[in-house]
């Protein structure tokens, strides 16, 4: 849901380019990412993520065409939102997946 607001923050948020075309690419590889990584192992992709958060909380300072601070305010709450959701929780299952094991995190 983080990625497709973001794809949308131009029209919500009213972000011009820079930060309007950065919002766009990082939320449609946030989708993709969290899709990938819902295969187990590919679960260490869910990292990425992470990094994405850390660009989101970043952007908004760093780059032009924000909204002010709400902008800012935005960016940060999605990324600090996307970085606690990227790390891990649950307990992997009890299959095994043979010499991928030790990947999977």
């Amino acid at each position: 849901m983080i990625g497709v607001f973001l794809m949308f923050s131009r029209l919500v948020l009213g972000t011009e380019p820079p930060l309007a075309d950065s919002d766009h690419l990082v939320g449609a590889l946030v989708v993709t990412v969290a899709v990938i990584a819902m295969a187990e192992v590919a679960r260490p992709l869910r990292f990425l993520n992470a990094a994405f958060g850390l660009w989101l909380i970043a952007a908004p300072w760093l780059m032009d065409g924000g909204t002010g601070i709400t902008g800012g305010i935005v960016g940060s709450v999605l990324g600090a939102l996307l970085i606690g959701l990227s790390l891990p929780r649950w307990r992997r299952s009890h299959e095994h997946y043979g010499s991928w094991d030790r990947f999977v995190v």
